[in-house]
């Protein structure tokens, strides 16, 4: 299964003990939502403004691929059923991220039963 990384970070994703399991480049054009900013307020000279995120556009669902995207792209589609977000992130000593060790399947709970599931695999439960 093809997984296409629309981040513009390359992601490396590594095992429990370091070992490099997958390592997808950034992408040329990548993915990001567009946010729109509405000055509300301000507190002692500091701007208070309200974030409105819209949605951006994604390749069509093709069947047998994923999408490496970011939590706020994957937040702003979350019918598509492709997404997949880097989690558990590992650190470098001065805390740079250097790899995850997981990919989300950033969907609600039923849509992640269908999707990461395998059949057989028992339930999936949510936190």
């Amino acid at each position: 299964m093809p997984l296409l990384n629309l981040t513009p970070h390359e992601v490396t994703v590594l095992s429990d003990d370091a070992r490099v399991i997958g390592r997808y480049p950034a992408a040329a054009r990548p993915v990001r939502v567009p946010v729109v900013r509405v000055r509300v307020g301000e507190v002692d000279g500091v701007p208070l403004v309200r974030q409105y995120h819209g949605r951006t556009v994604l390749p069509e669902e093709r069947p047998g691929t994923w999408y490496i995207v970011s939590t706020l792209v994957a937040a702003a589609h979350p019918g598509r059923r492709d997404l997949l977000v880097p989690t558990d992130l590992v650190r470098s000593a001065d805390g740079t991220v250097v790899g995850c060790r997981a990919l989300d399947c950033h969907t609600g709970p039923e849509l992640r039963r269908m999707v990461c599931e395998e059949p057989g695999a028992g339930e999936v439960t949510e936190p």
